[in-house]
């Protein structure tokens, strides 16, 4: 049974035995450790020394010393927000775990991670449910490959299981039989939440479930829990397949500074039978242990001397803000956009990078066909998925946390909402949170687009939502130039990215150019594409991505016959960070600039573009052209009434174009 009420624990600690000498003195040492810690740390919020929040593991410590310390070097945990008995166990760097919750540069991260975001080599640890137990198992199937033998451990509450993204998580790691050890730390509690109101059905029915085998102790019993910790890792690190422990344990302090609600007796009697209180009051000798332990951990908070990190040293980011300005001409070789795509990615394969997603292997090679023959020149690197975008991602960050560049294909950009919370709880985070020590490059690639009628939730354009990011580059790529030069780009950074495809576009020939035209690329690397007139001075400045982009390109000659407009065309492959200088540059010829955007344009790139117009050239006349702010049909004459389109480019020229007749 492992499912129990608290009559039922009340009855399992009451029953255990009092900590004999099987319990090595290491291990004792090390729980005293952790719980001094942790007393110290409340100590500290008491005295106004610290700030934020804390939650304690007291009374769980055998659980991080029965399966963190028993780790070996090369293996990784991954942890949640009671995680600084995990750290302890795992790093024994209490030091600077101290030094973080004071916010200290001598701390862990620098100060700037605090209590819940921690990191060293072999741990990782961030707040929200669930966030990074996908990243745990991408780091297993990188363990998997690996000559060192390391496993992947997840510590997760019992509250956890409410999270779809674990379910998921299971599924992978059962799948691809990974070796990651999912650990849950089961107090009965989720924060004030007791177990008997948030779980149905028991937790090794859900381990049943997904065929991973199940191992069951308790912090009360230590010897027996240190014998099933090692039980659990060894089976983990020989069979090289996930499996889950469930620790039964109880908190005795609130769920983080004060916030307890629980009834006095139940917390009182739990504190009387807890392990380390009985072997404190029945042995002088470990009390002395303890006592020279808190001296020492005092003395060292007071040693301190108080350094924090400065603004100046932490406002950075890992984005190519910084383009050379080498401007040369482009020309493409006449190959279907799928067919360049296919090919830089295939290159990308062949330097080390996995790709990632639902149905992208061989015979179906993914919804748009980009992946095609991938899987079969690299089967071990080209992994075909479940439905599972958020758990996926995850496994993404994890594989490019342990150097492995990955691709997740998101089949449609619709179905990027669900990679959101990786994306911005994991990837973007990483390098700030855990201070400069650790990047997370996962590529996400993802057809976005409508004019195919595939209907309300197959046609969104949601780069908007994508482009606010923090830390997260985020590319538009479009047929007017070979994506491969981006592609192979993007090993020169390590932030995280996002790689928009357009569906259309993936049928089109790459841009053959005209004769009146020039297509020009500001910079070798994430530069802009220029489509400037080769005999005319340009009137209008048009701003313009994707697939909308080369649509205006292949009009340009339609648009100057009709409207006599002679347009010079801006198409950002960078959406974020954005440059502004080639559209500055050129608006100091035209004075006239409409930016089109596949989306809709309210809190859109479009405003964006023309807020900072509005701050370095006031007066610019500027227009902006999306999306009707409305679900996209199905019904293709209706979408290209509601999306943007030449027609409705050459009716706001003709529009401009009239009111500056009519002022002069």
């Amino acid at each position: 049974m492992n499912i129990i009420s608290i009559d039922q624990l009340r009855q399992l600690a009451a029953d255990a035995p009092e900590i004999s000498v099987e319990v090595p003195d290491d291990a004792l040492h090390k729980a005293i450790l952790i719980r001094e810690v942790e007393n110290q740390f409340l100590d500290l919020f008491a005295q106004g020394r610290m700030n934020g929040t804390v939650h304690t593991c007291v009374g769980q410590e055998f659980s991080a010393v029965a399966v963190a310390g028993q780790l070996a070097p090369e293996d990784w945990v991954t942890s949640n927000h009671r995680c600084h008995g995990h750290f302890i166990a795992k790093t024994g760097k209490w030091q600077g775990l101290i030094d973080e919750l004071m916010g200290y540069r001598s701390g862990a991260c620098m100060g700037v991670g605090s209590s819940q975001h921690l990191f060293a080599t072999g741990f990782l640890s961030n707040g929200p449910q669930a966030a990074l137990v996908p990243v745990a198992t991408g780091i297993a199937l990188h363990q998997k490959s690996a000559i060192s033998g390391g496993i992947a451990v997840s510590f997760i509450g019992e509250g956890t299981f409410g999270e779809g993204v674990l379910y998921e998580s299971f599924n992978l790691a059962s799948l691809w039989q990974v070796p990651q050890l999912f650990v849950c730390e089961n107090n009965l509690y989720s924060q004030s939440t007791p177990q008997s109101s948030a779980m149905a059905g028991t937790i090794s029915a859900r381990s049943a479930a997904f065929d991973i085998k199940y191992f069951e102790a308790d912090t009360w019993h230590v010897a027996d829990l240190l014998e099933i910790a090692k039980q659990a890792i060894r089976f983990v690190r020989a069979e090289r397949k996930p499996a889950m422990l469930t620790v039964r344990t109880y908190r005795l302090n609130a769920h983080s500074k004060g916030d307890d609600d629980r009834d006095a007796n139940e917390v009182g009697h739990f504190r009387r039978l807890d392990p380390l209180n009985r072997l404190l009051a029945a042995s002088a000798q470990w009390r002395t242990v303890q006592g020279s332990i808190r001296l020492e951990i005092a003395e060292y908070v007071d040693a301190r001397i108080t350094s924090f990190l400065t603004a100046d040293e932490y406002i950075c980011d890992q984005l190519p803000r910084k383009r050379p300005e080498q401007s040369r001409e482009v020309k493409n070789e006449k190959v279907r956009m799928v067919q360049a795509l296919n090919r830089a990615y295939h290159d990308a394969i062949a330097d080390g990078a996995y790709m990632i997603g639902e149905d992208i292997v061989d015979p179906y090679g993914g919804a748009f066909k980009v992946s095609k023959g991938l899987s079969t020149e690299f089967p071990s690197r080209v992994l075909s998925t479940p439905i599972s975008e958020s758990s996926i991602t995850g496994v993404g960050i994890g594989l490019s946390l342990m150097g492995s560049p990955t691709y997740v294909e998101i089949m449609f950009g619709d179905f990027a909402t669900h990679v959101f919370d990786q994306l911005i709880s994991n990837a973007s985070k990483f390098f700030n949170m855990y201070a400069f020590q650790v990047s997370a490059p996962v590529r996400i690639r993802t057809p976005m687009g409508g004019k195919r009628g595939y209907g309300p939730t197959h046609s969104q354009s949601l780069e908007k939502l994508m482009v606010g990011i923090d830390n997260v580059a985020v590319f538009a790529l479009t047929s007017l130039e070979d994506p491969k030069s981006t592609i192979a780009a993007l090993s020169t950074i390590l932030a995280p990215a996002v790689l928009i495809e357009n569906k259309v576009d993936y049928g089109r020939y790459l841009w053959q150019g005209m004769a009146e035209y020039t297509l020009t690329k500001t910079s070798p690397e994430f530069g802009a594409l220029l489509v400037s007139p080769r005999y005319r001075r340009p009137t209008v400045t048009v701003v313009a991505y994707g697939d909308s982009a080369r649509e205006i390109a292949d009009a340009l000659q339609e648009l100057f016959i009709e409207g006599d407009s002679v347009l010079e065309l801006i198409v950002p492959v960078l959406l974020h960070p954005f440059d502004m200088h080639p559209v500055l540059k050129s608006l100091r010829t035209t004075g006239r600039l409409v930016v089109v955007e596949d989306g809709s344009t309210a809190f859109g790139i479009g405003a964006e573009i023309v807020a900072q117009v509005a701050e370095n050239m006031p007066g610019t006349r500027c227009s902006r052209i999306g999306a009707a702010p409305v679900p996209i049909p199905s019904i293709l004459s209706l979408e290209k009434t509601l999306l943007p389109s030449i027609a409705k480019l050459a009716a706001v020229l003709r529009d401009t174009e009239s009111r500056m007749e009519s002022a002069s």
